[in-house]
């Protein structure tokens, strides 16, 4: 009898302990997969659209691009005219905030694609990153700027 309850006891110990490790073990992949979604916005990113509009470059104009470096915690870039810089204030899963966007202020003729880039590149409060296409968007979650990878 002594020996029946010892191994009942043993049984339990062993499929206690058992799924005690798959939880720990899908918990720890999930938190993996978590943090290298995160690292992937670490890149350099070319603009595709501007609030759900297909860019279509002028001539002489320039694609915005932005680099995000996770490291420094920082931002940085072109508007298709001028130089930005800022810092990344906060970044999870899904939101993404920036300091103050500071840059040069060279005149470019138009003005227009700038001025709209710098317009909502300043309301980003989330993202979204599917493959290589990183979406940014405003605190209601309408899309404001789309890029593609492109480093």
């Amino acid at each position: 009898m002594f020996y029946s309850k010892l191994i009942v006891i043993f049984i339990l110990a062993l499929t206690s302990a058992c799924t005690l490790t798959a939880v720990v073990e899908n918990q720890s992949s999930a938190n993996k997969n978590q943090t290298d979604a995160k690292l992937r916005l670490n890149d350099i990113w070319a603009l595709e659209s501007i609030q759900g509009e297909k860019l279509v470059l002028a001539d002489g104009d320039r694609r915005p691009q932005l680099e995000i470096q996770l490291r420094d915690m920082r931002l940085m870039g072109n508007d298709g005219c001028n130089r930005l810089f800022a810092s990344i204030n906060y970044l999870d899963d899904e939101k993404i905030t920036f300091g103050p966007i500071g840059g040069t202020r060279m005149f470019c003729h138009p003005m227009a694609l700038p001025d709209n880039f710098n317009q909502q590149l300043n309301q980003v409060s989330g993202y979204t990153l599917k493959s290589l296409i990183l979406s940014f968007f405003d605190a209601e979650g309408k899309e404001l700027l789309k890029f593609r990878k492109i480093d």
